[in-house]
C-alpha cells in the first residue's frame, strides 16, 4: 500500500473552497486507500463481531492520521477539518458502517480530545501513538441508567496519593474489546466534598476494563460494542483538560464525531442513491428499463437533490468549525441529526427501488446499508438531544411578531 504523502501546502484543504481540483485529487487518494484498507477485512469483521484493529495500524502507517491533525496545537486544536469530512464522506462512501464509525471514533472523537487536552506527557505519548495507530483509543460515557444524559453520570473516580481509583461501568463502549486505552468520565471524588460533584475525563487503560456483555446490536455487526466494568488505578497524568471539565472536553470531542456522522451519512446516501440508479438503468420491466418510469426516477431524483444541499452544509461546517463563533455544538448538532436522518430513509428507499433482492442481503447490499444507517440516529447523541441543544438556542423574534401579529 502506498503512504499518504501530506499536501506541498501547509494551509487546510479547504482553504480554498471546498471543491477544485486539489480537493478531488485527496478525495481520490483517501479513497483509495480506505477502499485497499477496508475491503480485505470487512468480511471477517463483520462475521467476528470485532473490529479489525489492523483498519486503523493500516492507515496510521500511512500518515492518514498525522495529515488530518497536521499543525494543530492547543492555540489551534483543530487540524484539517475539511480532510476529516473527505475521509468520513468516503469511509461512509464504502458502504461498510462498522469499519467507518470505528475509524471516526478513533480519528476524530479521541485524537480531538487527546490534541486539545492532553497536556501531560503521558496523554501526549498516547496520542503520538495513536497518531501512528499502534493504539486504539476510545470514548466511554453513557451508562446504565444515564443514557444520553451525561450529568447523570455514576462512574467514580476516587483521588489516591498517586493518581486516581476509577470505578464503575460504561454500557456502550464501542472498539472497548480491541481498544488500548479508553477515556472515560466519571464523577471526581476528591475527598473534600460530595461525589456528586465535579466531573473528569480519565485516560484507563485496557486492563481495568471487564467486558460484562457483549452487545448484539441490529448492524453495524463489525463494530463490537461492550457493556464494560471498570476498576482501574491511574496516575495524576491521566486526568485530560482540568478537573471538573470532564463534560466539556467529552463534548468537544463528541462534536467532531458528529461532523463525522454527518459526513458519513453523505457517502452513505450517495452509494445507496448510486446503487439504486444503477438497478433501474439495468432492470427491465414491462419491456423497458425501471428508470424510464417516472415515478422512480423522480423519486430519486428528489433524494439527489436532498443530498447536494446536505453535501453543501457539511462542507461550509467545516469550513467554520476553525472560526469563532461560525460552527459551534448547535450547528453540528443540527446538521448532524439532519444528516442521520436523511440518511436512514435514503436508504429505506434505495432498498424499495430493488423490490425483492432488495431485502436480499445474499443478492444485494440494501438492507445491510439501511440497517447500518440506524446508527446514526443514536450514536454520538439521539435525534432528541440533538434537537434540545438546538432548542438552547432558538431565538424569538419579538419584533416581528409585535408587527405583523394581532391576536385580538
Amino acid at each position: 500500500m502506498s503512504a499518504v504523502a501530506a499536501p506541498a501546502e501547509t494551509s487546510r484543504l479547504f482553504t480554498a473552497g471546498p471543491f477544485g481540483e486539489r480537493v478531488e485529487e485527496a478525495r481520490k487518494r483517501v479513497g483509495g486507500l480506505l477502499r485497499q484498507t477496508f475491503e480485505p477485512v470487512a468480511e471477517r469483521a463483520e462475521t467476528e463481531g470485532l473490529f479489525p484493529r489492523d483498519v486503523l495500524a493500516r492507515l496510521g502507517a500511512a500518515g492518514l492520521f498525522e495529515e488530518r491533525w497536521a499543525g494543530a496545537d492547543p492555540r489551534d486544536p483543530y487540524g484539517d477539518t475539511g480532510l476529516a469530512v473527505i475521509i468520513a464522506e468516503e469511509s461512509g462512501r464504502l458502504g461498510r458502517a462498522s469499519l467507518s464509525v470505528g475509524l471516526s471514533l478513533h480519528c476524530e472523537t479521541v485524537l480531538s480530545v487527546l490534541t486539545r487536552f492532553g497536556d501531560t506527557p503521558l496523554l501526549a505519548g498516547y496520542r503520538e501513538r495513536a497518531l501512528r495507530g499502534s493504539l486504539v483509543g476510545c470514548l466511554g460515557a453513557s451508562e446504565p441508567s444515564g443514557g444520553s444524559d451525561l450529568n447523570g453520570v455514576a462512574t467514580v473516580a476516587r483521588r489516591t496519593s498517586d493518581g486516581w481509583h476509577v470505578t464503575g461501568e460504561k454500557k456502550y463502549l464501542s472498539l472497548g474489546l480491541v481498544c488500548d486505552i479508553a477515556l472515560v468520565l466519571c464523577r471526581l471524588d476528591e475527598g473534600s466534598g460530595p461525589v456528586a460533584g465535579r466531573l473528569g475525563l480519565l485516560a484507563v487503560p485496557a486492563h481495568g476494563l471487564t467486558p460484562r456483555k457483549r452487545h448484539n446490536k441490529a448492524g453495524t455487526s463489525g463494530l463490537d460494542t461492550t457493556w464494560m466494568a471498570i476498576d482501574a488505578r491511574v496516575p495524576e497524568q491521566a486526568l485530560v483538560g482540568r478537573p471538573g471539565g470532564g463534560l466539556l472536553t467529552a463534548t468537544y470531542g463528541l462534536n467532531h464525531e458528529r461532523l463525522s456522522i454527518a459526513a458519513q451519512a453523505v457517502g452513505g446516501a450517495a452509494r445507496a442513491i448510486g446503487l439504486a440508479t444503477a438497478h433501474l438503468q439495468r432492470r427491465e420491466q414491462f419491456g423497458r428499463p425501471l428508470i424510464e418510469q417516472q415515478a422512480l426516477r423522480l423519486r430519486l431524483a428528489e433524494m439527489s437533490s436532498r443530498l447536494v444541499a446536505l453535501r453543501y452544509a457539511v462542507y461550509t461546517a467545516a469550513q467554520g468549525v476553525p472560526v469563532p463563533g461560525a460552527c459551534g455544538t448547535r450547528e453540528i448538532a443540527a446538521l448532524k441529526t439532519t444528516a442521520a436522518r436523511f440518511v436512514e430513509e435514503v436508504t429505506s428507499e434505495c432498498m424499495h427501488l430493488f423490490g425483492g433482492p432488495g431485502y436480499l442481503p445474499d443478492e444485494t447490499p440494501m438492507s445491510r446499508l439501511w440497517r447500518d444507517s440506524r446508527l446514526a440516529r443514536i450514536g454520538g447523541g439521539t435525534d432528541e438531544m440533538m434537537w434540545e441543544l438546538v432548542a438552547g438556542g432558538l431565538v424569538p423574534d419579538f419584533a416581528a411578531y409585535d408587527e405583523s401579529v394581532d391576536l385580538g
